[in-house]
């Protein structure tokens, strides 16, 4: 069975052939294995902080599409921004002695501003340099940014419906949404396109290659939508997903995507109405 990352420094080029990617994409892994490594290791926050979305999918679950970031929800509404920044730190030190590479914390930032925001989300950036960049590797040293990066996502009162907890080789345990939290919530995203003026493509591929993959508790789903939505005044009704603008902006952007799955790439109008088909099953209001 193939590993879903690179454990150490030295398996990087195996794991790159073994899984068909170059050697930097494989770095990347690494990299954020190691990250990932960290906040499992961490008694603060792997018990406060759930993974999630769509390397939670890639990571985990489903082996096919990676992202950048790193995403979480916090179950802990008592969490504050200085024990997320200290438990941060000393974890990336730890890990880094582990792993063999030099972490940096370089940016955490509250968006949107304010406090008197509900949804907030701590966008952190985490400098990294593996054994083999020694010129990264003294810049972390002397306190100064690296290009290469770790982009680190926390969301605060996000709701989590439903989470298991996994080991990372057998080290240190991480909380990972269920793929019936995760598919609730990209069901969710697809609704709010429209309201946050974007395009959600890749909800729409992972979606359907779950859905080819994986056999899904649908009245769990059709709950955690109803709820995650219901937390953002989002409208969840079987009309609205047939809603044409829902489909036309999936659409953007999707073709793209298939330069960046390494398994199953599902054509548009297919995976469109692979998704439909499987929202029409669902425990729903019509209108």
């Amino acid at each position: 069975m193939k590993s879903h990352y690179p454990t150490s420094f030295a398996e990087i080029g195996e794991w790159a052939t073994a899984n068909k990617v170059s050697v930097n994409e494989a770095k990347i892994r690494f990299a954020q294995y190691g990250v990932l490594r960290a906040i499992a290791g961490s008694e603060v926050l792997s018990s406060s902080i759930v993974f999630k979305g769509g390397n939670a999918l890639d990571f985990i679950w489903q082996p096919n599409r990676s992202t950048k970031d790193l995403d979480f929800s916090s179950i802990n509404s008592d969490l504050s921004e200085e024990e997320i920044k200290k438990s941060i730190t000393l974890s990336l030190q730890r890990a880094g002695r582990e792993t063999g590479i030099a972490f940096r914390l370089q940016r955490f930032r509250q968006n949107p501003r304010g406090s008197d925001k509900t949804f907030i989300t701590y966008d952190i950036s985490i400098g990294y340099a593996l054994p083999d960049d020694e010129s990264s590797r003294k810049k972390i040293e002397r306190g100064d940014s690296v290009a290469l990066v770790v982009p680190l996502e926390i969301s605060i009162n996000e709701i989590v419906c439903e989470m298991t907890t996994i080991d990372l080789k057998g080290i240190h345990s991480l909380k990972v949404s269920t793929p019936e939290d995760i598919v609730a919530e990209k069901l969710r995203a697809l609704l709010q396109q429209q309201i946050r003026k974007r395009s959600r493509c890749q909800d729409m591929l992972d979606i359907a290659v779950i859905l080819r993959n994986r056999e899904l508790n649908r009245a769990a789903v059709a709950d955690y939508l109803q709820r995650k939505a219901a937390a953002r005044d989002v409208q969840v009704s079987l009309a609205a997903f047939r809603h044409e603008e829902l489909r036309n902006r999936a659409q953007i952007g999707y073709d793209e995507l298939e330069g960046k799955t390494r398994e199953l790439f599902i054509p548009f109008e297919e995976a469109y109405q692979q998704v439909m088909s499987f929202v029409a099953t669902l425990n729903l209001p019509e209108n």
